[in-house]
């Protein structure tokens, strides 16, 4: 009698320890998925600041090419190519070409 109650307590409190294994796993994916959200998020706004000061100066200087600190950026017909390390994106020029 006295075994199977020292099982019981041994198979309930490694129930309850998986269970809350799963929950911890559960936590930890769901704050991966907040903090890669985040950077995400981080880097569109970057993204939109870049795109308006790269298309004010070329709205006042006309030139294709500016560096933005550790950005490059080069205008292309209607478009801003954004150079961020070995990242390339495209963005649309918001003012109108000649």
């Amino acid at each position: 009698m006295f075994k199977k109650r020292q099982a019981s307590i041994v198979v309930s409190a490694l129930m309850l320890l998986g269970l809350l294994g799963g929950v911890v796993i559960l936590q930890n994916i769901a704050f991966n998925a907040q903090l890669k959200s985040r950077s995400q998020m981080i880097i569109l706004t970057r993204l939109d600041q870049i795109q308006l000061q790269a298309s004010l100066a070329y709205h006042k200087s006309n030139y294709q090419n500016q560096n933005f600190g550790d950005v490059q950026t080069t205008v292309v017909k209607d478009h801003i190519v954004i150079k961020i390390g070995n990242e390339t994106y495209t963005r649309e020029l918001l003012v109108q070409t000649s």
